[in-house]
């Protein structure tokens, strides 16, 4: 795989940096993260920063499992005795899965799409979510009343916005409309987790609303 070319806001890995972020949208920053060389500088920056500012604080006192919480959130499978042990690769996405994206059970959601929910903490229930777009196919056009995070895992899609292909992240909000379509022979595969309900602008996308839960 290539060096990704889109990647998260600023602001939106500051967040992460400070822990701000829900679970849901932290395992598809982390996924990025695994494999961007610039996004892992940039974040030991932001948290080389917030040490630094740490240094001028008061202590504050910890929670006896605030280690196992941290390790938990990232999806690092070890204890506080293996922390120095260095993670699996795709070890945030992979807390979340039985094996890999060919073992996946796809749930079908309409003609040449598909997805898989995973239980990730976020606005709501299951908003963390794998989506499989057969070439040609992907979700209507459609606004957000909040963030969106796209981390694409497999293939490639075009939306309006630009072309993205595996390892690109898409960091989204109220302010833009796109309409995702896969290209090229093979499906696309995305990791996606949202900070609230889509606005879908066609009878189809508020039709499959309910039933898809985006």
């Amino acid at each position: 795989m290539s060096s990704p070319h889109h990647h998260p806001k600023p602001e939106t890995l500051a967040e992460y940096a400070a822990g701000r972020l829900d679970e849901a949208r932290s395992v598809v920053i982390a996924s990025h993260i695994e494999i961007c060389p610039r996004c892992a500088a940039e974040l030991s920056a932001y948290e080389s920063l917030g040490g630094a500012l740490l240094e001028d604080t008061e202590p504050a006192a910890m929670r006896d499992d605030a280690l196992e919480n941290v390790l938990a959130r990232i999806g690092a499978n070890v204890t506080p005795a293996q922390s120095d042990a260095a993670p699996k690769p795709a070890s945030a996405l992979s807390a979340f899965m039985d094996g890999g994206l060919d073992d996946i059970k796809w749930q079908w959601v309409a003609p040449g799409v598909h997805q898989h929910v995973m239980k990730a903490q976020g606005y709501r229930d299951s908003v963390l979510r794998l989506v499989k777009f057969a070439p040609g196919k992907g979700v209507p056009v459609h606004s957000h009343k909040g963030e969106e995070l796209t981390l694409l895992m497999r293939g490639a899609y075009r939306d309006g916005l630009g072309e993205w292909r595996a390892g690109d992240l898409s960091d989204l909000d109220q302010d833009h409309t796109h309409e995702p379509i896969a290209i090229g022979s093979e499906p696309c595969i995305c990791l996606i987790a949202t900070a609230a309900p889509l606005e879908f602008k066609t009878m189809l996308g508020k039709a499959l609303q309910p039933f898809v839960r985006l």
